[in-house]
């Protein structure tokens, strides 16, 4: 029987290999093994938070083997011990890992003390959740375990001291003086308070990106009542799309089950613009740590989806309620700070306009409240992206890709014989140039590092991969030969033989060559020669 020590996170050894094998209790006829997650009796061999253990007469262990994810098997010697009816059933384990050994005695009681039930992604806690991110395999909780509510929510207030910003001091740098207008994008962000929206008229006025609102959870987790209208009409006129969930997270745990809604709710679109983490709550929700560690939960699990991560909120929130200078070093910043000329007024920004203050920097501003949208009834967030994604066409989802220049290649062992990375490519199913991982495997099945690969003669396995936020996990393989470097053996010097040169060229040979070369050339001349005539 295989039992994974943390679910998809693969088997993970926390602890030395005698820990986990000291996790066993020897009773009687019975034999019990124990891994994080269940207990697993009667059973002749398991494994064991990464280790196989094999018994051998009752109540005796025989041998255990280590097995992780890369399949390297260590041998563990385990001295075997048969409980008397007298004393406690003990295990001794040395385990060699590298030059390290370890030896541990542990009693049937103090195993019981480790028993933990699995749990499943939608009640983990924030030491687990904060485990699984950490080892890079995030779990996305269906749609079908969260508890989703209809969209009952309010329409949000501003608190005009919090937005609306001092007009910046005269010698202020103007926006003309700092950036180039390629890299300045016009863009709206849009909930069901717009209404319905005719997105062929705001394609034509101006408008580049859209950020919408997918749904949220201030109020239960609900998906926007007009999420998939507007997404869908965006698309369909050639608006790049973003994405926005209102969160009402006080804690690690809501946040994950937030990203996991939002993830669900966006698979399928093709969203250009980043997915915003839109923390508005009042001042005093939440600890300034746990808020921060809330931001980085949801824009881990975004980002683990393959989706931009960002964080939006008002330039004071930024300051006070998480650490933003932490947070703004990690993902994309949204800042809303309004200045009075755009503030629920008929003038949009323009290039030249001035900045806000801001002690970090930010990649999205939320600048007003204009009516100077057509297609939208009445007013909407406005919104000057410092980025943009020209290259990107909104076409539809296509399928992601791994480019590699061959799938099979040859090169002679040496260092550096072949480049991991050159010529290699990916590209998610939105558009996305994606990061790739990247495994190697010999013959055997074992991992290998690149540097070894190239110094060792075989053949390899080598696994491109990486997640797609609509297909999840895109794989493509090269297979690597490294053939022997042949020795080089050094000829022995002879002296030239009688009818030879110092160069080991026949004499006579060579002058009949020379012959014939200048025969040759002499023809040649001769039919120039009578070519000018």
């Amino acid at each position: 029987m295989q039992v994974s020590a943390e679910g998809k996170r693969g088997f993970i050894l926390k602890n030395w290999l005698a820990q986990a094998v000291s996790k066993l209790a020897l009773t009687g006829k019975k034999f019990t093994g124990f891994c994080k997650i269940m207990a697993v009796t009667h059973a002749k061999a398991c494994i064991i938070a990464g280790c196989v253990v094999t018994v051998g007469t009752t109540g005796t262990v025989a041998t255990a083997v280590y097995v992780n994810h890369a399949n390297n098997n260590r041998q563990i010697v385990v001295a075997e011990t048969v409980p008397t009816e007298t004393e406690p059933a003990t295990l001794k384990a040395v385990v060699t890992e590298t030059t390290t050994e370890h030896t541990e005695e542990v009693t049937e009681e103090q195993t019981e003390e480790h028993t933990e039930e699995e749990v499943a992604p939608q009640d983990m806690n924030e030491e687990q959740i904060t485990d699984m991110i950490e080892s890079g395999d995030i779990e996305i909780i269906p749609i079908e375990e969260l508890e989703i509510v209809d969209d009952n929510s309010t329409e949000p207030e501003r608190n005009e001291d919090e937005v609306i910003e001092d007009p910046p001091a005269p010698e202020a740098p103007k926006s003309d003086q700092i950036y180039e207008v390629g890299q300045l994008v016009h863009g709206i962000d849009v909930s069901r308070w717009q209404g319905d929206i005719d997105w062929t008229r705001v394609a034509n006025s101006g408008i580049t990106f859209a950020m919408i609102k997918c749904g949220g959870g201030d109020d239960g987790l609900y998906e926007d009542r007009k999420f998939q209208q507007n997404i869908q009409g965006a698309l369909a006129n050639g608006i790049q799309v973003g994405i926005y969930f209102y969160s009402g997270a006080r804690d690690v745990e809501t946040a994950y089950r937030e990203a996991s809604f939002c993830v669900n709710l966006i698979r399928g679109y093709q969203i250009t613009y980043p997915v915003a983490f839109d923390w508005e709550l009042a001042y005093g929700d939440g600890s300034y740590d746990t808020i921060t560690k809330v931001c980085e939960t949801f824009c881990d699990v975004i980002a683990a989806s393959g989706y931009k991560p960002m964080v939006y909120s008002n330039k004071y929130r930024w300051y006070d309620a998480f650490n933003g200078a932490q947070i703004s070093n990690k993902y994309k910043v949204w800042m809303a700070a309004y200045l009075g000329d755009y503030y629920y007024t008929s003038r949009r920004w323009q290039y030249g306009d001035v900045l806000p203050n801001f002690d970090y920097h930010f990649d999205m501003w939320q600048y007003g409240v204009t009516n100077t949208v057509d297609g939208i009834d009445g007013y909407v967030d406005m919104n000057i992206a410092f980025f943009g994604y020209a290259n990107y066409q909104v076409n539809g989802l296509q399928k992601p890709k791994i480019e590699v220049p061959s799938d099979n290649v040859t090169v002679t062992e040496s260092e550096g014989a072949f480049d991991i990375w050159n010529g290699v490519k990916a590209t998610n199913s939105i558009g996305y140039d994606e990061d790739l991982d990247y495994v190697i495997k010999n013959a055997n099945g074992d991992e290998v590092t690149i540097e070894d690969a190239n110094v060792t003669p075989g053949v390899y396995t080598i696994e491109y991969s990486f997640i797609d936020p609509k297909e999840g996990y895109t794989s493509r393989k090269v297979t690597l030969t490294v053939l022997k470097k042949e020795e080089e053996t050094e000829k022995p010097t002879e002296k030239p033989t009688e009818g030879e040169t110092g160069t080991g060229e026949n004499p006579t040979t060579k002058a009949s060559e020379e012959s014939s070369s200048g025969t040759t050339a002499g023809a040649e001349n001769r039919e120039r020669k009578n070519s000018v005539e």
